[in-house]
C-alpha cells in the first residue's frame, strides 16, 4: 500500500508539473495581443510606429511582388518632388504579372521633425507634380488603410504614378521606377498590404 501511495504521489507531481509548464508558455507560442510597433498594423498609434528599415518591408506581399532589399536614401534624389534633403528608407520590390516583367517598385518612408513638416513636404510634392505634368497629371485624395492619401497619376510618358500619405511626422511614398510601367492599382495593392 505504501508503494501505491508513493506512485500516485509521483504521478500527481508529474501531472502538476506538466500542467504548470503548459500554462507558462512552454509551447513557444506568442499569444500576446499587445501592440507590436514592428507589425505594420493600422491598429497601432502613430507614435508607436517603429521608424527603421522594417517600416518599408511589407511582410504579406500581394501577388506578383517580390521583396529584394532595403536601403537608406535621401529624398531629393528620388524623383518624388522633394527638393529638401530628408533621410529615409527605401524598400526595393520587383513586380511581375501577365503584362509586366520585373518592374521596379519603391516604397519609401521619410522622417520629418513634426506633423506640420510632414504636411508641408506632402504639399511640396503635390505642387511639383502639378508643375511637371500639368494637364496630363491628376492629383486626388483617396482613402487607404483608414487614412487620407494622395493619388498621383499621369498620362505623360516621363511620369510615374505615386501614392503619398503621412502619419504623424512620417511621409510614405510608393511609386514605380519607370514611367507607365506600374499602374495605380498595383501601387495601391502594396499600400494596402503594408497596413500603414
Amino acid at each position: 500500500m505504501k508503494k501505491i501511495i508513493q506512485i500516485l504521489t509521483l504521478l500527481l507531481v508529474i501531472f502538476i508539473a506538466v500542467g504548470v509548464s503548459g500554462c507558462l508558455g512552454g509551447d513557444d507560442a506568442d499569444n500576446s495581443t499587445g501592440n507590436n510597433p514592428s507589425n505594420n498594423s493600422t491598429g497601432i498609434d502613430d507614435d508607436d510606429l517603429n521608424y527603421s528599415t522594417n517600416i518599408v518591408t511589407v511582410r504579406d506581399l500581394p501577388t506578383g511582388f517580390e521583396f529584394l532589399s532595403t536601403q537608406m536614401v535621401k529624398s531629393h534624389g528620388e524623383g518624388i518632388g522633394m527638393t529638401d534633403i530628408l533621410s529615409g528608407y527605401r524598400g526595393y520590390y520587383k513586380f511581375t504579372n501577365d503584362s509586366v516583367s520585373n518592374a521596379t517598385v519603391y516604397f519609401y518612408c521619410f522622417k520629418t521633425n513634426s506633423t506640420e513638416d510632414a504636411a508641408k513636404y506632402s504639399r511640396q510634392m503635390k505642387d511639383s507634380y502639378i508643375e511637371n505634368y500639368g494637364d496630363s497629371g491628376t492629383v486626388s485624395t483617396v482613402k487607404l488603410n483608414g487614412h487620407d492619401a494622395t493619388k498621383f497619376t499621369t498620362t505623360a510618358e516621363n511620369g510615374s504614378d505615386m501614392i503619398v500619405w503621412t502619419r504623424s511626422n512620417l511621409i510614405f511614398v510608393t511609386k514605380g521606377q519607370v514611367a507607365g510601367q506600374i499602374d495605380y492599382a498595383t501601387l495601391e495593392s502594396l499600400v494596402i498590404a503594408s497596413e500603414l
